[in-house]
């Protein structure tokens, strides 16, 4: 099996002073030989600030960075998903590929929430006063990960990102010809909002969600449709159809006449029933008409029913 060698990556400082500055305080009479150094299975790293706290937080800080540099070098740092383009019979009009460029991130790897000062191994420090009076602390730390965690981390990092892009290609891959449900479209477009909120703002597979959300529109937009099934002067059953296929749905849409009044909705399993007081506005010789409209995505799913 390779090895894996940890090296640091921050630039570490040395216990060398400046000129004119003056050491009042360690942490232990001779700095240690492993400062400025690098060993396999430790992470090295040093920081300066104006308390102990501080340069101790620091120093922790750049062991995470380190951590996440030595992930980010081993694994893949790309995604491709894959988007179709459905017609409303499910057949594929065409498809095209994105791809985005992956950055390691700190909540990618949940370890390093767990790395604090009681899982250091060793550390120095020191309180230095410069020429001009003001006082600082060097903080040192050396901080265990052997070449089998880090491997584990990386390989839970990659799987984390695997389950990612799977459940992106299940949404780019997502066909609504074949639903016979508008609840489970329009569950399926929420889904697919929370997913894009659980990523970070820049996270290439926004864009990519995106695109997604955007296709879901457009297949609605082009297949979706509402019909009138049956109208009298009592009531109009209007249904929701994607192509040629009915749906089920619990919707209820807003209406609109130029003459009904007391317009009630009913939702049926597949259908809307809409019932109204005719003779109280309407007359024979004109055209009486009631609009039902849905929204769906944003978008208006209407039509123009007449009475008569």
């Amino acid at each position: 099996m390779k090895r894996i060698f940890i090296f640091a990556v921050s630039i570490l400082l040395s216990c060398s002073l400046m000129a004119g500055e003056k050491v009042l305080q360690r942490s232990a009479k001779h700095a240690p030989k492993w400062i400025g150094a690098m060993e396999e299975g430790y992470f090295i790293a040093s920081a300066e600030a104006p308390t102990l706290d501080e340069a101790q937080q620091k120093a922790l800080t750049r062991v995470r960075e380190q951590i996440i540099y030595a992930v980010a070098t081993r694994v893949q740092s790309s995604t491709t998903i894959t988007l179709h383009t459905v017609t409303d019979n499910g057949d594929v009009k065409e498809h095209k590929e994105m791809t985005g460029e992956l950055s390691v991130r700190a909540a990618d790897i949940p370890y390093l929430a767990n790395i604090s000062p009681s899982r250091v191994e060793e550390y120095y420090w020191q309180k230095i006063r410069r020429d001009n009076k003001s006082v600082y602390y060097a903080y040192h730390v050396k901080y265990p990960l052997s070449n089998s965690r880090l491997r584990e981390l990386i390989a839970d990092y990659e799987k984390r990102q695997r389950a990612l892009n799977d459940t992106l290609q299940a949404f780019a891959s997502t066909d609504f010809s074949t639903f016979t449900d508008l609840n489970q479209m329009m569950a399926q477009h929420s889904r697919l909002k929370q997913f894009a909120q659980s990523l970070p703002e820049d996270d290439p597979r926004q864009e990519m969600c995106k695109a997604i959300r955007q296709g879901y529109e457009r297949m609605v937009a082009q297949n979706l449709h509402a019909e009138p099934v049956s109208s009298d002067r009592q009531a109009t059953v209007v249904a929701l159809f994607y192509g040629t296929k009915r749906l089920t749905f619990t919707l209820r849409p807003r209406t609109k006449s130029n003459c009904l009044t007391a317009i009630q909705t009913q939702t049926l399993t597949d259908a809307t029933r809409i019932s109204y007081d005719y003779q109280s506005g309407c007359y024979d010789d004109e055209e009486n008409y009631l609009d039902v409209i849905y929204t769906v995505f944003g978008k208006k799913i209407s039509t123009r029913c007449y009475i008569k």
